[in-house]
C-alpha cells in the first residue's frame, strides 16, 4: 500500500471574465485583497483574496490575459465565472503528482512556474469525481501586497 498523500488545503479557485468586478464583489463580501499579477507565462491574471476574519481559505480569483489561455474551455462553454479548482499545498510536487496518478489524476500538462507564488512550480490535475485540482509546491507563499 502506498504513503497517503500529505496536502495542505490553500484555496479556492475561481473563474471571472470580469477581473476587476469579481474582485470587488469579493472585498464587498469582507474579503481583503492580499496580491494580484499577470501571469503571461500561465497566460493568466491571479488575485488573491483573504477570507473574513483571517479564517477560511484564501480565493484565488483568475481570469483569462489571452483567448488561448487555460480558462478557454471555461469561457467557450460560459461556464463562468464559477469555482473550478481547488488547491493543495505539498511538501514534495514530483511525488505528490506520482501519488495522484496512482490514483487515478490526469495530469494536465506539466509543472510550471507560478509568479502568483513567487515563482514556485505548481501542476493540475482532472479527477473524473472531485474536478480539477492544483498542486502548488510549497512553502506556498503568497508574494507581498502587490496591488495594481
Amino acid at each position: 500500500m502506498s504513503e497517503a498523500l500529505s496536502l495542505e488545503f490553500h484555496h479556492v479557485g475561481v473563474g471571472a471574465l470580469d477581473f476587476e468586478a469579481a474582485i470587488d464583489t469579493y472585498i464587498a463580501l469582507g474579503h481583503r485583497l492580499h496580491s494580484r499579477v499577470d501571469d503571461p507565462v500561465l497566460d493568466v491574471r491571479v488575485a488573491f483574496l483573504q477570507a473574513p476574519g483571517s479564517h477560511g481559505p484564501w480565493i484565488e480569483v483568475l481570469s483569462p490575459l489571452g483567448p488561448n489561455g487555460p480558462l478557454k474551455s471555461l469561457v467557450g462553454r460560459r461556464a463562468l465565472p464559477s469555482p473550478y479548482h481547488t488547491c493543495y499545498v505539498v511538501e514534495d510536487l514530483p511525488r505528490a503528482s506520482e501519488q495522484l496518478r496512482d490514483l487515478g489524476f490526469l495530469p494536465l500538462g506539466e509543472s510550471r512556474p507560478a509568479l502568483a507564488f513567487g515563482g514556485q512550480p505548481v501542476a493540475f490535475f482532472l479527477s473524473q469525481t472531485v474536478g480539477m485540482l492544483e498542486l502548488v509546491q510549497g512553502p506556498a507563499v503568497l508574494p507581498a501586497l502587490g496591488v495594481a
